[in-house]
């Protein structure tokens, strides 16, 4: 039973960063033909998002997870994870119909590959809900949970940055503050955090007409849950920063960004706690549009 938080901690931080990518087409996937806004949005003075059909993208993420477990000794976990993602945004009355699809997943921990029977039931995983012309997601709600597709649940929030009212130009500057349910294996907690934004000219050539949204911000979440008929409390904060690449078509071309979070698991019954240190990496490349 003493090992239980600790095991906890590598799944449950594992799923709740932010997520993303690999290599492909710079150009991205191409908008949806249609109306310039869904009915009921006013005609926007900067960039907004735009419908798209099943868009794709490759998610790749890195963690690093330094655990002190009871006793005093150090546990040191690498996690990496690659999605593969694809996006459809349909108009509808003051935002977009959202739909995205984990095509596959692959990943690792301690750069030991997950097992296909771990994997396999992940793959396919249908998350719905709605999205407004400006990023915010309500609703997002997955047809299946599984171990792993929920640890990329809270990642595909990644995809889409805050922007303000009307849209997004070069020059300006806007905060957006958020709070965000996630489920993280035995967890079910909530994030809440204020992110400051920035947008710029793209400094990439990758991307020579998309504007450049830095973001930087921080986060606090609690949660509870149960494992082996214990009661289980997680509560952290950190921070984090971004830079996301949006073409002047509304469609996110590539992103890259970083956090890092201090976490403490709690087992109440037995007066135990497992700190955690936790820092990862990631990038989100539009890969073009699926192939079905």
């Amino acid at each position: 039973m003493k090992r239980t938080p600790a095991l906890l901690v590598l799944l449950a931080l594992a799923g709740c960063g932010s997520a993303t990518t690999g290599s492909g087409e710079a150009d991205g996937p191409t908008p949806e033909p249609g109306p310039a806004t869904p009915p009921g949005v006013p005609e926007p003075t900067g960039v907004i998002y735009r419908s798209v059909r099943n868009a794709a993208y490759t998610l790749q993420r890195h963690d690093s997870l330094s655990l002190q477990l009871p006793g005093g000794a150090n546990q040191q976990q690498l996690i990496d994870r690659t999605a593969y993602v694809s996006v459809t945004l349909v108009p509808d009355t003051g935002g977009y119909q959202t739909t995205i699809v984990l095509d596959s997943l692959q990943a690792t921990v301690g750069g030991v590959p997950a097992a296909l029977d771990s994997l396999v039931p992940a793959w396919g995983t249908r998350w719905t809900g709605r999205m407004s012309v400006n990023g915010e997601l309500a609703g997002l709600t997955a047809d299946r949970s599984t171990t792993l597709g929920d640890q990329v649940g809270p990642t595909l929030r990644s995809l889409f940055p805050a922007l303000p009212p009307g849209g997004v130009r070069v020059g300006m500057e806007w905060a957006d503050t958020s709070e965000v349910p996630i489920r993280a294996d035995a967890f079910d907690a909530i994030e809440r955090g204020i992110t400051r934004y920035r947008a710029s000219e793209s400094d990439d050539p990758r991307a020579k007409k998309a504007v450049k949204i830095e973001s930087s911000g921080s986060y606090d979440r609690k949660g509870k849950g149960m494992q082996f008929e214990q009661q289980l409390e997680m509560s952290g904060t950190g921070s984090r920063s971004a830079a996301h690449y949006l073409g002047p078509d509304g469609i996110l071309v590539f992103a890259r960004g970083s956090d890092t979070g201090d976490i403490t698991i709690t087992v109440p019954a037995v007066g135990q706690t497992v700190p955690v240190k936790q820092s990862g990496s990631y990038t989100i490349t539009a890969t073009g549009p699926a192939k079905r």
